[in-house]
């Protein structure tokens, strides 16, 4: 049974269904992977399930069984990243879905070289195929492009990345709840502004260093959510 995992989100999954493929996923399982009618392919719902499924002809799936192996995290990381030019989200969407984030939320900062985008649909996509390549149960969400002040508004459980913090992220973590969604902001190529900081503090938001460099917002992302991802993953010992 070939473990690429294939996400078919676009409709419920259970045993003995049977499930049309769209053509993107046609030519990926027939082009890309080479297999043929009869082979058997783990398939994803994309909210955390997968299944072993069977091609019964270039068109249609059918699903066998509930395949029990879970790679996910028991704890759920949001990040909200400031919006980028160029194709920097791109590859923070790829890499960051290949880390196990839950949800990726765009939005616009006041120092944001870029205030709108219309690549929403493209970094769908690409979550879909990062999810795939990872062998992840699930697929993130990414949010439609909101505004910083709306997005601050709605989070009770979030850590944000400041340059001119000292603090480091470690001394923070017990005082986060993992039973909770955790958000991860990271700003844009020039920071937050300084108004920006008082307004996160003033909601509760905590901030944290990355360390005594300065990093690129790309790398801000990549670096912040592997860290805090194996800091959570070994909270038990931290939090004696």
């Amino acid at each position: 049974m070939t473990e690429i995992r294939l996400n078919i989100s676009y409709t419920e999954i259970f045993p003995n269904k049977i499930v049309e493929i769209s053509k993107e996923d046609r030519k990926y399982i027939f082009n890309v992977l080479r297999l043929k009618i009869g082979n058997s392919i783990i398939v994803i719902d994309g909210k955390g399930k997968s299944f072993e499924a069977k091609i019964i002809d270039k068109n249609k799936l059918e699903i066998i069984e509930e395949d029990k192996k879970n790679i996910e995290d028991p704890f759920s990381l949001i990040l909200c990243q400031a919006l980028l030019k160029g194709e920097k989200m791109d590859m923070i969407i790829q890499k960051t879905t290949e880390l196990g984030v839950k949800k990726i939320i765009p939005f616009v900062s006041e120092r944001c070289i870029l205030k709108n985008t219309n690549k929403i649909e493209r970094w769908r996509k690409i979550a879909k195929e990062a999810s795939e390549q990872s062998g992840r149960n699930f697929v993130p969400e990414i949010t439609d492009l909101t505004n910083f002040e709306n997005l601050i508004s709605k989070i009770d459980n979030g850590l944000l990345f400041w340059e001119k913090e000292e603090k480091p992220l470690i001394y923070l973590i017990k005082e986060l709840d993992i039973s909770k969604p955790i958000f991860l902001l990271i700003g844009p190529e020039g920071g937050f502004s300084e108004k920006e900081i008082l307004n996160v503090r003033e909601k509760g938001i905590k901030t944290a260093s990355l360390g005594r460099r300065i990093l690129r917002a790309e790398t801000a992302s990549i670096v912040s959510l592997s860290i805090l991802n194996f800091l959570l993953q070994n909270y038990d010992i931290i939090k004696k």
